[in-house]
């Protein structure tokens, strides 16, 4: 019956993909790309169908990933990114940049999973100062045809400090290993100059860099930068870019593109025989051909997550709703909020930790602790990041969060290392935009009061200092995004895309719990107000 599903599947999108390759010809590249997949692994089998279904037009097909497949979803997290290895072997990809969530799991892991990999992984960037060699290959050159295409990986160097930095240093703090600043462009430069001295027509840089804000060295800046490009297929960023022509150093146009995240689109990278590069998106969402070996490898991943050992075991609810689903979290403390708060604050060494009660989505029932109940509760997999405000911003932050208490609102705050009082008969006199995200808090009475903040050398509560700077550790919802908090509207972001939310609570179980969640949470919610 699952055959003749895939069957039928396959002869519905029949149709669709023929008016998709009436565009390809027999000479043509085909360059098939994903980018931060973060273990929604749906899109695999459908990828490698596209796969199958180019190379019935050209035998000129690559399958390319630009980093962040290892890391993010319940397979990837059991199995520290080894059912995605395994996964992406049987969809056939030919080669791999790495994502800076690839080092969540530590270098030891990673080199597990990249020996494992058929596909040959490029970075560039990446080197061990130790040894001054480059731990993977920078470049890779294909011959199609009678064209050449000169592939060259390139990793963001935030991953630097913004995931598992202590790998990167040895016991008294010395780099031992380099991302390429300050010179990541003249490193690109360097490679893509050999890659042409060898003979490359086409030059494709599969980066994992983004264009936010948040990032220093950004893929357009590197096309601004650098000459002798002519596509960058992108990731990072999780933008969704069909087709951007950026100049480069030169004046001459380089093609960028992204396919967004989570297997939204499948990317396609089109060389023609006279270099002509073309990039479109293929939503996977209506693209209904599937590979079936990797489907049905992907189902017994799937059954084997369904028998997941405990990772932690709990002899109370730690809650975000009653049984009625009511909330608990959105209108006061709970035990499930300031474990988790605790857990950012603790690991990522911060002064406060915070998550607005809108990233709870179910409470977590006593007993064993399996990574699915986690994965329930909190179902976003954020990043973890870290930013510096001053007392008065948090505070401000504060009067946003419980300014609809006790009615029902997500950006109530659950938070480490920091106490308030919170009078429900004041009225929060704040100014919001349109959208509903803060503006400023006006002068007059307050709701919160008496906030203060834990010293950590003394273990004491202090009251909150209005000038001084404390770091906070929320998920990039809160400090990256505006809306809920808007919190970073004035802050400094210090540690930018760290662990996954469920990864470092795990890692928090373990490490830090020892695999008991103890009578320090046993008191389901706390009622701030009075």
């Amino acid at each position: 019956m699952k055959r003749l599903k895939y069957l039928l599947l396959c002869l519905l999108s029949l149709a669709c993909s023929l008016s998709m390759a009436d565009t390809i010809g027999k000479d043509d590249v085909v360059v098939l790309f994903d980018n931060d997949v973060h273990g929604h692994v749906q899109g695999y089998p459908k990828i490698a169908a596209l796969k199958d279904e180019m190379l019935r037009i050209t035998p000129y097909v690559s399958l390319v990933s630009l980093g962040d497949f290892a890391q993010g979803g319940s397979l990837n997290s059991v199995s520290h990114g080894q059912y995605a290895i395994d996964i992406m072997n049987r969809a056939g990809y030919d080669l791999v940049t790495l994502g800076n969530h690839e080092f969540d799991y530590g270098l030891e892991q990673l080199d597990l999973l990249t020996s494992s990999l058929n596909a040959r992984t490029l970075v560039c960037n990446y080197r061990d100062l130790r040894t001054n060699t480059l731990p993977y290959k920078p470049y890779s050159i294909r011959q199609f045809g009678n064209l050449k295409v000169g592939f060259i990986g390139a990793l963001a160097p935030v991953t630097k400090t913004s995931d598992s930095p202590q790998s990167f240093v040895d016991a008294d703090g010395n780099d031992i290993f380099t991302f390429g600043r300050p010179d990541f462009y003249s490193v690109v430069q360097k490679y893509v100059d050999e890659v042409r001295g060898l003979g490359a027509d086409v030059v494709v840089l599969l980066a994992h860099l983004g264009d936010n804000d948040f990032f220093t060295e950004t893929s357009e800046e590197t096309i601004r930068q650098t000459h002798g490009i002519n596509v960058v297929l992108d990731g990072h960023a999780h933008h969704v870019i069909p087709a951007r022509y950026i100049a480069d150093q030169k004046g001459d146009s380089v093609l960028l593109a992204s396919s967004g995240a989570h297997f939204e689109n499948m990317g396609r990278l089109v060389i023609h025989p006279d270099g002509k590069c073309t990039t479109d998106l293929i939503p996977v969402a209506d693209y209904h051909r599937e590979r079936l070996s990797v489907s049905l490898t992907i189902e017994s991943f799937q059954e084997t997550f369904r028998h997941l050992p405990a990772i932690a075991t709990c002899e109370f609810d730690l809650v975000a709703f009653d049984k009625e689903h009511n909330t608990y979290d959105r209108a006061m403390q709970t035990n499930l909020g300031s474990l988790c708060s605790d857990a950012f604050r603790i690991l990522s060494k911060s002064d406060i930790g915070w998550i607005n009660a809108g990233g709870l989505r179910a409470s977590i029932p006593s007993g064993k602790i399996t990574f699915s109940e986690l994965l329930a509760a909190l179902p976003f997999e954020n990043s973890i990041c870290v930013a510096e405000f001053t007392g008065r911003q948090i505070v401000d932050a504060l009067e946003f969060g419980v300014c609809h208490a006790p009615e029902d609102n997500g950006s109530y705050p659950q938070v480490s290392g920091l106490l308030f009082d919170l009078n429900l008969n004041v009225t929060a006199n704040i100014v919001t935009d349109d959208a509903g995200n803060l503006i400023r808090v006006e002068n007059g009475p307050r709701r919160v009061t008496n906030v203060r903040v834990l010293n950590s050398n003394s273990g004491l509560y202090e009251a909150i200092d209005p000038d001084k700077t404390y770091s906070v550790a929320s998920i990039d919802f809160i400090l990256k995004h505006r809306g809920c908090n808007a919190m970073l509207e004035n802050g400094h972001l210090i540690k930018d895309d760290q662990m996954i939310d469920t990864q470092l609570i795990e890692i928090f179980f373990s490490e830090h719990l020892n695999g008991v969640i103890g009578s320090k949470y046993s008191t389901k919610v706390v009622d701030m107000s009075r």
